[in-house]
């Protein structure tokens, strides 16, 4: 990974590994704990669909949980997804066409913020790696 100007690497976590931290009945739980050491060493970002998608009911009826989410927030870039979100689709003859047909429109977002030179991405800390292959191997992207 790319080390930045302050000596850390920057890693975008995607909610998948949020929902492992949170929920102990989650097939990646433990290996979710035992990746979060990680959070500490790097800097985050958290793309604004990812905080969407793990801020749901079940998170916030733990309050426990969302104090342990907040403080990793705090430590975080958030980053805005406003201009990704229209890069996720194409208008053909007035019709509006979805470029990652086979992804979640949240993981299509994630493509396109990997997928900007602005955006100094070393690596991406996930449990759905298969969505996110071909652009990590592309962009020389590390996969935790």
């Amino acid at each position: 990974m790319t080390l930045m100007p302050n000596g850390q690497r920057t890693v975008l976590v995607d909610s998948g590994y949020f929902f492992a931290l949170f929920n102990e009945k989650d097939q990646h739980h433990e290996e979710a704990i035992g990746k979060q050491g990680w959070l500490e060493d790097l800097l985050i970002v958290v793309p604004w669909p990812i905080l969407y998608e793990t801020v749901n009911t079940r998170l916030v009826r733990r309050p426990s949980d969302v104090e342990q989410f907040e403080r990793i927030l705090r430590k975080s870039e958030l980053l805005d997804d406003f201009k990704y979100r229209k890069n996720v689709y194409v208008e053909r003859d007035g019709r509006f066409e979805f470029r990652h047909k086979s992804i979640s429109l949240v993981d299509s977002v994630i493509c396109e913020i990997l997928d900007d030179t602005n955006v100094p991405i070393d690596a991406i800390l996930t449990f759905n790696s298969r969505d996110f292959q071909k652009i990590c191997r592309v962009k020389d992207i590390e996969i935790l």
